[in-house]
């Protein structure tokens, strides 16, 4: 493949256009760290409070006024498939988990939100707590297939929303 510095600039040159509008218009910072423009995404989906935070709750859900977490796969990986990760498992991240009400789990393919799920915090915690440190210890991780989130989870399809 060619590499045209052209074709390289123009995307830098829409990429810092993208940063600008985030942070002049939305005040967020840095819209790229942790794929943070895929949070906003999913919460305007959504309706939720999308913030500036990169600790505790993605956003805050409109219906709860609670904290809430979203996860996401790229359908664009090797596989086109995946696991919905939840990484760094030390008692202070279960703590924020718990916080919330509700949690979300979009799958995408680039930056396009294909569908997003809903699952309760009830539902998930336990599983997620099985493979928590228990400690400030960072290790902990736990994983979860679109397939489990439906079948052993009870997770309710919200975007897009079915038609009637």
């Amino acid at each position: 493949m060619r590499i045209s510095k052209k074709t390289i600039k123009k995307i830098e040159d829409l990429l810092l256009k993208a940063e600008k509008i985030a942070n002049d218009e939305l005040g967020l910072v840095n819209i790229f760290y942790n794929e943070r423009f895929i949070e906003l995404f999913i919460a305007e989906r959504l309706g939720h409070k999308y913030g500036n935070n990169t600790q505790g709750g993605d956003a805050i859900e409109s219906d709860t006024g609670k904290p809430t977490e979203y996860k996401a796969i790229n359908t664009r990986n090797k596989s086109g498939t995946g696991t919905f990760q939840f990484h760094w498992l030390s008692e202070n991240k279960i703590e924020e988990y718990k916080k919330t009400k509700n949690m979300y789990f979009a799958i995408r393919d680039g930056i396009t939100i294909l569908r997003i799920y809903k699952v309760s915090t009830k539902k998930i915690m336990p599983l997620v707590d099985k493979n928590a440190t228990g400690s400030k210890d960072i290790s902990g991780h736990a994983g979860f297939s679109e397939k489990t989130l439906i079948e052993k989870l009870d997770a309710k399809l919200v975007y897009p929303r079915k038609r009637s």
